[in-house]
């Protein structure tokens, strides 16, 4: 074999896996499915979570769970607004 037709196969295989990876990854953001509702109010307890028990208990169950309660949502509201209000 020559260097070129070495060259075309590499190139050919360096395509081939990309594309392969970019089907995958976008499969995968399809199979998960919209954001759930409390999900940007769960981003912004993770920011605290070092200040607060409560916060860094409900983000742990928000990640393993995937969802709240809309009760524990409002915890989850009073308590940034106590800690981002000072």
């Amino acid at each position: 074999m020559q260097l070129t037709e070495i060259l075309i196969v590499i190139v050919t295989a360096l395509v081939v896996a990309i594309v392969v990876r970019m089907f995958r990854l976008r499969r995968d953001a399809r199979a998960r499915g919209p954001a759930h509702i409390h999900e940007a109010l769960m981003k912004r307890a993770e920011l605290h979570t070092e200040r607060s028990a409560f916060l860094k208990k409900v983000v742990l169950e928000f990640k393993a769970n995937g969802h709240v309660s809309n009760r524990q949502a409002e915890a989850v509201e009073k308590a940034l607004k106590r800690i981002e209000g000072k």
